[in-house]
């Protein structure tokens, strides 16, 4: 279905643009975002903390990085995400204003034209366009958490346009995205990989490819059942986390071979020759994996109410698997 992608239409303009820093999903779905902006002639400056931007120059080295500060925010890992959001409420709010005045001073020095937030309520200024990229506009929440919607509403209306990373006909993010509202638009699936199907050949240079991803404690509770799951696999693995989990001199366990922060031909070469993508079921993925046709083994977050709902939508792709306890 054809539609009109804002993104084409901004060309020579100084953006600034920050992402939300739970997990590097929100990272990774700005990269095609990013590269389509600099082929229109946009001057691109990213605001992000220290790992997101270690992340960033692995495709954008020559980019103007500002050093910005991500919400200071850790779960307890105990699958009561709302739980942990409500009680953190008071601290999340003080944040979100001083991110608002952090904000006004950065539009004060760099005079941008445009503002992209992903998913950053505070990433806003009045004196300038600010964009927020969201496909979380309707949350699936029980009924008791529905405030919670109301105030998720309430925060993406004070942006001048919410783009979703999503296709307009049969939207891979179902009810998430479908909230009637005169700023939404459709921008397209949005993934780092360019390439629009994986290597057909029986020869698969690994049976399985783990990314660990998520926000803490999640991603090292993640990383643990993904090892102990792939030690017990008798074929060629490669588990791809970060440096603060893959520690001493050893990189392999047993058949599963350890990789920090792969380069970009290196990461695209493990998503070709790999058979299947063990990952969990955030929609960044589900995103790259609509794109690159890979197969995939899914483990929702737990208690993550957009994963699970996800996995329940998305259950009947015969290229997708969901196990919420990754069985051995």
């Amino acid at each position: 279905m054809e539609f009109d992608n804002p993104i084409a239409h901004i060309s020579n303009r100084r953006i600034m643009l920050s992402p939300l820093n739970w997990g590097l999903g929100h990272v990774t779905r700005t990269i095609s975002i990013i590269r389509e902006l600099l082929r229109q002639n946009n001057e691109v400056i990213i605001c992000c903390d220290e790992t997101q931007e270690r992340f960033y120059r692995l495709y954008f080295p020559e980019l103007w990085y500002v050093p910005f500060q991500g919400y200071p925010f850790r779960f307890k890992g105990k699958g009561r995400w709302q739980t942990d959001i409500f009680l953190n409420l008071g601290a999340l709010e003080r944040f979100r204003k001083e991110e608002l005045r952090t904000t006004a001073r950065i539009v004060k020095d760099f005079r941008p034209d445009l503002l992209i937030s992903d998913q950053r309520f505070g990433f806003r200024n009045d004196a300038v366009e600010s964009v927020i990229i969201s496909h979380q506009l309707q949350l699936q929440l029980p009924f008791y958490n529905r405030p919670g919607d109301w105030m998720n509403k309430y925060q993406l209306n004070k942006f001048s346009s919410i783009w979703v990373p999503d296709l307009p006909e049969s939207p891979l993010s179902g009810q998430l995205s479908q909230w009637e509202s005169k700023r939404k638009r459709f921008i397209g699936w949005q993934s780092r990989f360019k390439f629009t199907g994986v290597q057909k050949s029986k020869d698969w240079e690994y049976e399985n490819l783990a990314i660990i991803s998520g926000p803490e404690p999640y991603a090292s509770q993640f990383f643990q059942l993904v090892s102990t799951y792939l030690s017990k696999q008798h074929t060629p693995s490669v588990l791809v986390a970060p440096s603060k989990l893959i520690t001493g001199s050893s990189r392999q366990i047993g058949n599963c071979k350890l990789l920090v922060h792969p380069d970009v031909a290196t990461f695209e070469h493990l998503m070709s020759y790999s058979k299947r993508v063990i990952s969990r079921a955030g929609y960044s993925t589900l995103m790259d994996l609509s794109v690159t046709g890979n197969s995939a083994l899914l483990v929702p977050t737990p208690g993550q109410s957009e994963q699970i709902y996800l996995a329940r939508i998305h259950q009947d792709n015969p290229n997708w698997s969901f196990d919420h306890a990754l069985r051995v």
